[in-house]
């Protein structure tokens, strides 16, 4: 799908966000999209998410552009610092390059409030004209400590507030807002950008090449994620599909404790574990499975993930995977609908019967995946943000 009609050569834009060691979305997606569509100036900060702690050895990154050709890509100095204290430096040193390319930007894009804020400081002081700010998730205790836990839900609500407009990946954060008190139209300014796709760029394998033996999950590593589940469902599955492997690419806080969970169910031909990989390693892999999982503990959860739009489901349904999910994430009910995914409770009978159930036939899972297909179109980022985009201008 190619651009749209949008006309950006005579725009300065901004994008600042922050990163794993996983591809940047939406800010590197954003990035590119301006590219191709011709923007005149372009400066890109990065900076490292350190809810991670595989992001700690990043760095603070500028990448400046002018007519899609990079003239700047400089790095900050790596400082190890409290998190809290990191984001305050990153913060720092977003006034400081957007003030050192003695630009005047036409819009600012901020993803995640911190980001956003920084834009609004460069608004009042000449800098940029409009922001943007675009909120990828909201958690409701983001930070152990209770003042700076505060502070997080505070910056949400001055920024959705006084900036231009606020893009949300979830329809969720309009209603979570308001019962955090924000009613009224001052905070009416909120739009639904959903994650997307790129998807005329994806190479997508046949099922006749694919090993219907293989289910995938891709993504960070913790217990609220419930990839234990699907370790202890492998038993289950066995006994239909003995065959079986799931591919677990990326990682966290429970790797260790999922590798021990392997051990302890003599799961080792069945389970790998691959690590982060980047994206296109990432796509590698998944193309050859048959299914991508999402299985959220919906026992501890909280608003999280509603609050989110898990990159992980759109990529399966990209690639042609339907996906096995729990009832957490903002459109389940919609891909279920479509048929190109199949919720499950929380158990592992539920989440083993509904993977055998597609891997045992072959016309119900051909059937799943074309329908995977036609209902992930409508998310790639050329129409999300040649339509949002255009609103800006």
């Amino acid at each position: 799908m190619a651009n749209q009609n949008i006309n950006l050569t005579d725009k300065r834009i901004a994008i600042v966000t922050h990163r794993t060691i996983m591809p940047v979305i939406p800010g590197n997606d954003l990035k590119r999209f301006l590219l191709k569509s011709g923007v005149n100036k372009l400066i890109y900060i990065t900076h490292p998410l350190l809810l991670l702690k595989e992001s700690y050895k990043l760095s603070s990154e500028l990448e400046f552009y002018e007519k899609s050709r990079i003239k700047i890509n400089s790095k900050a100095r790596h400082f190890m610092l409290p998190e809290s204290i990191s984001y305050i430096k990153d913060f720092i040193y977003t006034l400081i390059w957007v003030f050192k390319s003695n630009k005047t930007y036409d819009i600012y894009f901020g993803m995640n409030n911190l980001n956003a804020f920084a834009g609004l400081i460069l608004k009042k002081l000449g800098r940029v004209k409009k922001v943007v700010y675009y909120t990828i998730d909201l958690f409701p205790q983001r930070f152990p400590n209770k003042l700076i836990n505060w502070v997080y839900h505070r910056l949400d609500k001055v920024c959705v507030n006084f900036c231009d407009e606020t893009w949300n990946v979830s329809p969720f954060l309009v209603g979570y807002r308001k019962r955090r008190g924000m009613r009224g139209k001052k905070y009416a300014r909120q739009y639904i950008v959903p994650i997307g796709i790129w998807f005329d760029e994806i190479k997508r394998v046949p099922l006749n090449r694919i090993k219907m033996t293989k289910i995938v999950y891709v993504g960070h590593l913790a217990p609220y994620m419930g990839v234990d589940l699907a370790v202890r469902s492998i038993p289950l599955i066995k006994k239909s599909i003995p065959n079986i492997k799931l591919e677990i690419i990326g990682g966290g806080e429970q790797v260790e404790e999922l590798k021990q969970l392997v051990n302890e169910l003599s799961l080792h031909t069945h389970v790998r574990f691959h690590g982060w990989k980047d994206k296109k390693q990432a796509e590698k892999i998944i193309t050859g499975c048959a299914l991508g999982l999402a299985p959220f503990n919906t026992l501890i959860i909280d608003e999280k993930i509603k609050n989110a739009d898990p990159a992980k489901i759109k990529d399966y349904l990209a690639q042609g995977l339907p996906v096995i999910m729990t009832n957490a994430s903002v459109n389940a009910r919609a891909i279920e609908k479509a048929k190109c995914g199949i919720i499950v409770s929380y158990t592992q009978k539920s989440l083993s019967n509904a993977i055998i159930q597609l891997l045992t036939n072959e016309r119900l899972l051909r059937e799943y995946k074309e329908n995977a297909l036609q209902y992930i179109k409508q998310f790639d980022w050329n129409i999300l943000f040649t339509k949002n985009i255009s609103r800006l201008l």
